[in-house]
Parts: C-alpha cells; sequence; structure tokens
C-alpha cells in the first residue's frame, strides 16, 4: 500500500490532480495511523497487563488511578461503540489525563536532574574511603581521550564525545569563564524561534537545579525529603559513615525515580495510541475492517484489568480458560495474526509523514477550499503523539516571535543571575558539579583539537584532589572501553 501513497505524494508534488490526491492522501495517513496505533495499542496494553500483574515494577499501585481511568476510556470505547460526539468527550478524559501525566513527569525530571549533581559529588568522594587501583598517568590518559574524541570522522559523534568528556572531568573552569559560555550558547538562538530559546532555558534550568516545579510539593514528596538534607551536607568535611549512608540513599532514590517514570512512559505510549485510534475514528469518512485480532487482544486485556465480563471471551468455545493466566495465554495467540504487519505500514506512514509540512504549505488554497484543514491538523497531532517524544504537547500554541539580541542578552543575564544566587554559600564541590552538569549540554566551545586536548591537561593539571582526578579517569575509562 506504499505504492499508493508514494503515487498520491508524487502527484502532490507535481500539482497533478491535485483536489483527489488530497483526498486520498488524508483519507490514507489517518487510516494507516489508526492501523499503526491499534497494534501498538494491543501490543503495548498487552505487557503493560504483565508488569502490573507479575509486580515487575514496584511502584504499580502507585498510578493506579490513572490506570483506572485510562481502563474506563478504553472500555467504553471498544465495548460500547461510541459516536463521535462521545468520542470527542473521550478525547476530552484522554487529555485530561495525559496532561496530568505531564505535570508528573515534569517534577520527576526536575528530581531525576538533581539526583544526577548530587551522584557526581558522590562518585569524586567514593576514592576517600574506597582503596584506589592504577590509572594511566596524565599524559597516557590524555592520548587515549584524544584518541577516543577523534576516532571517527563523524562531527556529531565528536561533539558528543567531546561533551561526555568535559562532563565528567574535574571541574576546574573559572567562573567567570562558565558565564561567557552560557552566553555563548544563548547567542545561537538569535534569529531562532522563540520556543527554542525557552526548551534551552527549561533544559539548562532542570539541568542546573535551578527549576522550581510547584507540583514538586505535592508530588513524590519523599525525594525532595532527601534533596534538603544533601543540599546543606558539608562535602569538604564529610564522614565516611554520612558518605555511604547518603551515597546509599541516592542510589536508592534514582533506582525509584526510574522506576516511576518508565511506568508513566508506558502509559504515555498507551493514551498516545488510544488518542489516534479515537481521532480517527471522528475523523474516517467510513469504518474500516481488518483489525479483529488486535482489537480482540486490547477489548481482552481491558477485561482482564476490569474484571468484567466481555463478549471477546465467546471466540474462545471450545478451550478451557479457567483464569487470567489461560485468558492472557489464549489472547497472546492472537499475536501471530499480526506478525509483519508494522513494519509495511510503517513505510506508508513515513512516506505520508515526509510531505506533510510540503502538501500543506504549497497546496493550502485547495485545502480549505476542499475543508480538509481540519483533518490536516489532526494529521499533525498525530504525528506528535506517534513520535519519539511520548509528552509533546501538541495543543500547546507555538510562538512565531523570533528571538532579539536584546532577548537572547536577557535571557542570558537572567540565567547567570539566577545561577551566581544558587552558587551562595554552597559547597566548592556543589558548584562544580552544577558546571559539569550544564558545560556538556551546551554546544561545544572548542575550536580544534588542540583546544580539546589543553582542556583535558588544565582540569587534571589543576586537580590536586586525588580521589575526584581517579573516580574522573575511571568513569572516563570505563565509558571507553563499552
Amino acid at each position: 500500500m506504499d505504492k499508493l501513497m508514494k503515487k498520491c505524494a508524487r502527484e502532490l508534488g507535481r500539482n497533478k490532480d491535485v483536489d483527489a490526491n488530497l483526498i486520498k492522501y488524508t483519507d490514507m495517513a489517518l487510516h494507516y495511523n489508526g492501523s499503526m496505533a491499534y497494534l501498538k495499542l494491543a501490543m503495548e496494553y498487552y505487557m503493560f497487563y504483565e508488569t502490573v500483574t507479575e509486580e515487575i515494577n514496584p511502584y504499580t499501585a502507585s498510578v493506579k488511578d490513572t490506570l483506572d481511568t485510562l481502563n474506563s476510556i478504553i472500555e467504553h470505547f471498544f465495548e460500547n461503540k461510541p459516536d463521535k460526539e462521545e468520542c470527542q468527550k473521550l478525547l476530552d478524559r484522554l487529555s485530561g489525563i495525559r496532561k496530568d501525566i505531564i505535570s508528573k513527569m515534569q517534577v520527576l525530571t526536575a528530581y531525576t536532574d538533581c539526583f544526577v549533581v548530587y551522584e557526581y559529588i558522590f562518585n569524586r568522594l567514593q576514592y576517600n574511603f574506597d582503596k584506589m587501583g592504577t590509572m594511566p598517568e596524565d599524559a597516557q590518559f590524555i592520548e587515549t581521550v584524544a584518541n577516543f574524541i577523534f576516532g571517527t570522522k563523524d562531527n556529531v559523534t565528536i561533539n558528543e564525545n567531546i561533551r561526555f568528556i568535559i562532563g565528567q572531568l574535574p571541574m576546574r573552569m573559572l567562573r567567570s569563564r562558565y558565564f561567557d559560555i552560557i552566553r555563548e550558547s544563548v547567542s545561537i538562538y538569535k534569529g531562532s524561534g522563540l520556543d527554542s530559546l525557552k526548551s534551552f532555558e527549561y533544559m539548562f534550568r532542570t539541568n542546573a537545579m535551578l527549576y522550581k516545579d510547584k507540583n514538586m510539593d505535592i508530588y513524590f514528596t519523599e525525594f525532595k525529603q532527601v534533596l534538603d538534607v544533601l543540599k546543606d551536607l558539608d562535602y569538604d568535611n564529610i564522614s565516611e559513615d554520612i558518605y555511604h549512608t547518603y551515597s546509599e540513599k541516592i542510589k536508592t532514590s534514582s533506582k525509584n525515580l526510574s522506576d516511576i517514570a518508565d511506568l508513566y512512559m508506558q502509559l504515555g505510549e498507551l493514551i498516545n495510541s488510544l488518542y489516534i485510534i479515537i481521532l480517527e475514528t471522528v475523523y474516517e469518512e467510513k469504518p474500516h475492517d481488518g483489525r479483529k485480532a488486535v482489537t480482540t487482544i486490547i477489548r481482552g486485556v481491558n477485561s482482564l484489568f476490569t474484571g468484567k465480563e466481555s463478549s471477546v471471551w465467546k471466540a474462545a468455545s471450545g478451550e478451557l480458560l479457567n483464569n487470567g493466566t489461560d485468558m492472557l495465554s489464549w489472547l497472546s495467540g492472537f499475536f501471530g495474526d499480526i506478525t509483519g504487519q508494522q513494519e509495511d505500514i510503517k513505510d506508508t506512514i513515513n512516506t505520508a509523514e515526509a510531505v506533510l509540512d510540503e502538501t500543506v504549505s504549497s497546496h493550502q488554497d485547495a485545502i480549505e477550499r476542499l475543508n480538509l484543514m481540519e483533518k490536516f491538523t489532526v494529521l499533525k497531532h498525530i504525528s506528535l503523539l506517534s513520535s519519539s517524544s511520548i509528552f509533546a504537547e501538541f495543543d500547546k500554541e507555538t510562538e512565531d516571535t523570533k528571538v532579539t539580541a536584546e532577548m537572547a542578552n536577557e535571557t542570558a543575564a537572567k540565567l547567570i543571575s539566577e545561577v551566581k544566587e544558587l552558587f551562595k554559600g554552597r559547597s566548592r564541590m556543589l558548584r562544580r558539579a552544577v558546571m559539569a552538569n550544564t558545560v556538556d549540554k551546551m554546544p561545544v566551545f572548542f575550536n580544534n583539537p588542540q583546544d580539546v586536548a589543553d582542556y583535558i591537561s588544565s582540569s587534571l593539571a589543576q586537580c590536586d584532589d586525588e580521589a575526584e582526578k581517579y573516580a574522573s579517569k575511571e568513569i572516563i575509562m570505563d565509558a571507553i572501553k563499552q
């Protein structure tokens, strides 16, 4: 079916049979995105049921309310076959729980980034108490690292390697140079859309522990209690007992945050797939057949989740379904009916997405005349919902404003002021950890390989803390060996 979509896209590009091809394009794009969403929901819903029932994730109870709401929406849609008006109400409910999850994920991200900073500190304290082994001398280490960084001709990989290395080396950069790098990084956004600068601000603030979310006092407050203690520890004079106690708390908290985030990401994927399915139902011109297997799996898993009867089990006549395990096993048999479908459908979707923006731009008058603009807007929403950015806010208004020199300067000044305030009264190690955790997220500030080698050499030479130098080398050498 990808051939039909390619033909349609090709003819639109040549302005051939525009009206007919625009209608074909929207119909096919909606249908195949819907089909992909059915496949993804069937597979992900089945796996999520296993995660919950087998207690694979220890935090499943914490998402019960969200899961109950999602199960209720799935039940209503698949068992009651609602009309388009009712479907719109289901979309509103889905949008509500999606926004709630996004709020919680922002809190989880803020907490996670804080623990990354403290993990950096504790990694460099480790060998004040643990026995050090043998690491390469500085000259040999610099040569090894340089070979690692420049052992490829791919500039993207080289820059990624540089960022990793400067984020792990002993941080001995002057604060004045650090502030200059912030200014230089922000200045790159001059002339760009304001949204891109706001994204940089958000990234910088979370990694610098500057981001404060009002919901941090509501959600997951057990992590805030640990962070409040870590904030006030005297890292220059920390005892071995305190080190080991809070090193373990950091590891445990990071693991727990990861477990909770995994659950919300899985729920986010389920919500996105269901949202696309219901969107297709609202905007399709005629119902599509051929989705019996995936629908059976979805309805069956929903019945197991809710504990309610469903006619889906009537298809298992003659088979003994004595318990949930038998039922789940019977449902798994339907996956054989959908093997290979995902790849074929994905090719068609990729073809449609590749020309989506250009089609809207080139044929806007025809799209408006044919009353297709709403469908094209829906296709853009679907593109975001099915992207790797699970929590992309598709209903958020985009900024057309371009970043001026004045706006960039104000943003840089504001971030620098916030960092200076953060650093007041804080330990030297915490300041260095924040600098390391933000410098490695900013654009590379070296002009040539010699600048990189000089930075590495200077970082090592200025570090008179052997435990910190050893830990930095160990982290880097372990990464190089992988």
